[in-house]
């Protein structure tokens, strides 16, 4: 099967293989939600290695426009996150610093991960212009 081929249903093997990453993330969030941690962990293994596994199998093939349609997505995600975060998180410093605001440990979480997050992204674009 091949990347415009449908599977007799008419979906195609790119479908299917988003649609199990889909499935994946779904039961991980639903299952999170309802506090069943460990299965939420289980499904999200299970249903991403069926997609993993079908990818090998299925024929998916992604091509150009996937590839500039990812790369475009991808650019959006990143600058509204960081215009985002550019506002809020010094919004949040300067109402701690003026005693309106208390840093939780959910928060500063969130903050660390935002900014490991940023620091990925600036190492991923160091090493790609030095390979240009």
């Amino acid at each position: 099967m091949t990347a415009n081929t449908t599977n007799g249903r008419g979906v195609s093997a790119k479908g299917t293989y988003v649609g199990l990453w889909a499935a994946a993330t779904a039961a991980y969030v639903g299952l999170v939600v309802v506090d069943a941690r460990i299965a939420a962990v289980g499904a999200f293994a299970l249903l991403g290695l069926a997609a993993v596994a079908y990818a090998r199998v299925g024929g998916v093939r992604f091509d150009e426009r996937d590839e500039a349609v990812l790369n475009a997505a991808s650019g959006y995600a990143i600058r509204t996150f960081g215009l985002a975060s550019a506002v809020v998180f010094p919004a949040l410093v300067l109402a701690s610093g003026l005693g309106y605001y208390s840093w939780t440990p959910f928060a500063a979480g969130v903050s660390a991960t935002v900014t490991a997050l940023f620091v990925l992204w600036v190492g991923c674009v160091a090493v790609l212009r030095g390979r240009r």
